[in-house]
């Protein structure tokens, strides 16, 4: 079952995480407190193909859906996801239509796409599964989500949500930001307007939205926007980092407290 394509069938929001952290762990963690979605990072950490086919297992026993960001310009890696088991794909910086329609043909078997066949894949259960069901059942279970994190993108929305096989669409708010040459300026007016664009264009095209909130009152925020998915925290390793120093500091600061009234005595 993909958790996150019967959380939006539904209409719900789904909630999720990106992962850089080197541990199948960190997604049973995710899966067990209740989250549908793991982002399996290949453009922003060191995760190789190899720690990727463990998350992707982690995932299933864990109930929580896989998604694999691919290394930007790497479309072969679409392929070798999806054959590893992925339940959807996330490609960075997605910009016009041919570029989605690429992104697809990876992805997805024939007649959507233009996948290579292979039915000894671990998806394949290595080669238990007759190959006209294997194609029909990943044509219905994978999700291919484009991420739009330029300009360019954003003035070709209308197009990018209508390519066939094109599920889901991601906006990078901070990739966004440097492309209007408003480097982390997530909530400057030009950028946010550009966001609200996405969110307009898509809803009318009948493609949902997911975007990344660093706290409650983000997602609050990105929700009422339109949101559909969202990642909150945005990535495991900024939530460790936050979780950490935060009770250092409160150790510290009691701690502290302690001994000025010790010494006070």
């Amino acid at each position: 079952m993909n958790k996150l394509k019967s959380v939006l069938a539904n209409n719900e929001i789904a909630y999720g995480t990106f992962c850089a952290l080197k541990d199948p762990a960190v997604i049973e963690i995710l899966g067990y407190a209740g989250y549908d979605f793991a982002i399996i990072d290949l453009e922003h950490s060191a995760l190789d193909l190899s720690t990727m086919e463990h998350f992707i297992r982690a995932a299933k026993i864990a109930n929580i859906t896989s998604v694999v960001r691919t290394p930007q310009n790497d479309n072969a890696t679409i392929l070798r996801a999806v054959e590893a088991g992925a339940d959807a794909v996330m490609i960075p910086h997605l910009m016009t239509p041919e570029q989605a329609e690429k992104i697809v043909d990876m992805a997805k078997y024939a007649p959507i796409g233009q996948r290579g066949i292979d039915g000894s894949t671990r998806v394949a259960k290595y080669g238990n599964i007759p190959m006209v069901e294997h194609m029909k059942q990943q044509n219905e279970h994978v999700l291919v989500i484009g991420m739009i994190e330029d300009a360019e993108a954003v003035e070709n929305i209308e197009e990018l949500a209508k390519v066939k096989g094109l599920d889901l669409l991601f906006i990078g708010a901070a990739d966004l930001s440097v492309s209007y040459e408003l480097p982390h300026q997530v909530t400057h007016p030009n950028v946010r307007n550009a966001i609200k664009t996405v969110f307009e264009k898509a809803k009318i095209a009948g493609m949902k939205v997911g975007v990344p909130a660093y706290d409650a009152a983000q997602a609050q925020e990105v929700a009422a926007l339109g949101a559909s998915f969202i990642t909150s925290p945005a990535v495991d390793t900024y939530h460790l980092t936050q979780t950490l120093k935060t009770h250092l500091n409160s150790v510290k600061t009691a701690n502290s407290r302690q001994g000025e009234e010790n010494y006070a005595k």
